[in-house]
């Protein structure tokens, strides 16, 4: 019987099944023989916009039974979606940090790291990680358009500071504005205080100074004064009558004031407000049965900001617009020899007294209707007329609430009966 030898190809064959058995325990994740680890995937956001964030660097690490001493390392990165992921991590604790230039980083010590137990052969989606943009570093542009509050137009000249918050841009000018500055950014609300001269202070808050800021147009409103007017030698019949007046402040072409008044209203009392500081005015006024002889200036000191005070006369100030009133007496009772006469109640005006006599050649008697002639009176207001017999008291008559009329040229006739 001839004994089988092993040769060296025997050996080698032995030697090969050997290391490709332990090849396939060293690549087992703690003796799970076949699996070669787990794996991890989650997304990176903005904690204000909540908008996936780019190119966060990502960072995961493992210790051995929590030891002090680091294990393992790996790395990646986000896609433009904010999202990540690690593969073939081995069975163990995993904590991942985050860092990207331009916002606060999680460190793998911090509490909001993320920290995760890797099983093999699993897919892990862990939870949504939100980063806090960091601003401190940031500046943004902060831009508008000064406009002034009564014309609207835009504002050119004038000292102007600018404050947002602890930031300041002072002895600059209106229209730089509209270019813009640039202005540490901020979470936090902050306040824009614009200070012009010539115009109040403004104070406008901003929220969320995180990107440029377009403010569009900013309305200022010029430091002003007002001008209280009050009605002097107003007439009866225009008190009675109560019109309203309109009063109207012009600074050349412009209207910077405006308002109405009752004349004989209250106090007779009136107010122009909002008048630009050391803006001179020339006041007109539109009232029934008037016209002013010239507008009333006033001319403010350049940094008044208080109350004037102005008289307007209607005796002075104005000339009342009149029209010709001719009277006519009616009366059955007239004998010859008869004295006639007729005045306004309200104003006064009087019509010269006529005797009556009999007409000359054939006549049939005094004429019962007496023409007193013309006298002129206000229009626009309705008056109250007496006719009288100065020989008989009982001959009194009147006409009542006749308003004269400003729409003819010839004199109205008003018949007294």
């Amino acid at each position: 019987m001839i004994k089988e030898r092993r040769g060296p190809k025997s050996f080698g064959f032995l030697m090969a099944l050997f290391l490709v058995l332990v090849g396939c325990l060293v690549g087992c994740d703690h003796g799970s023989l076949g699996l070669r680890g787990g794996s991890v995937e989650g997304y990176v956001v903005d904690s204000r916009t909540l908008v996936g964030i780019a190119s966060v660097y990502v960072t995961a690490t493992s210790k051995e039974n929590g030891e002090d001493t680091m294990t393992a390392t790996k790395y990646t990165t986000t896609d433009s979606n904010g999202k990540y992921s690690f593969s073939s991590l081995r069975s163990d604790v995993w904590t991942l940090s985050f860092s990207k230039t331009g916002y606060t980083p999680i460190e793998a010590k911090a509490t909001d790291a993320v920290t995760v137990s890797v099983v093999s052969g699993e897919n892990i989606y862990l939870p949504r990680v939100e980063m806090v943009q960091n601003y401190s570093n940031q500046y943004v542009r902060v831009k508008g358009i000064l406009k002034d509050s009564i014309n609207g137009n835009t504002i050119t000249y004038g000292n102007t500071n600018y404050a947002f918050g602890s930031t300041s841009f002072s002895n600059r000018l209106p229209t730089e504005f509209t270019s813009g500055f640039d202005v540490p950014s901020s979470v936090e609300p902050i306040k824009l205080i614009i200070s012009v001269e010539g115009y109040k202070t403004l104070t406008i808050e901003l929220d969320n100074l995180v990107n440029d800021y377009d403010l569009g147009s900013i309305s200022l409103t010029p430091e002003t004064y007002k001008i209280v007017g009050r009605w002097t030698n107003a007439p009866g019949w225009v008190v009675s009558a109560g019109p309203t007046a309109t009063i109207i402040a012009r600074s050349g072409n412009n209207v910077v004031s405006r308002t109405t008044s009752v004349v004989g209203d209250g106090d007779q009392s009136f107010a122009l407000e909002n008048i630009p500081r050391g803006t001179s005015v020339a006041i007109e006024v539109e009232l029934l049965g008037y016209r002013m002889n010239s507008p009333i200036t006033v001319y403010p000191n350049s940094d008044f900001q208080g109350t004037i005070y102005q008289n307007f006369d209607l005796k002075n100030n104005f000339s009342a617009i009149t029209r010709d009133v001719r009277i006519f007496y009616m009366s059955s009772t007239i004998s010859s020899g008869d004295r006639v006469g007729a005045y306004c109640e309200q104003t006064g005006t009087r019509w010269p007294e006529v005797t009556c006599t009999n007409p000359a050649g054939l006549t049939l008697g005094t004429p019962q209707v007496v023409d007193l002639g013309t006298q002129a009176l206000p229009t626009g207001y309705a008056f109250d007329f007496v006719g009288y017999m100065l020989e008989d008291s009982s001959g009194t008559h009147t006409a009542t609430g006749v308003k004269i009329n400003d729409d003819g040229s010839e004199a109205q006739i008003v018949t007294i009966k």
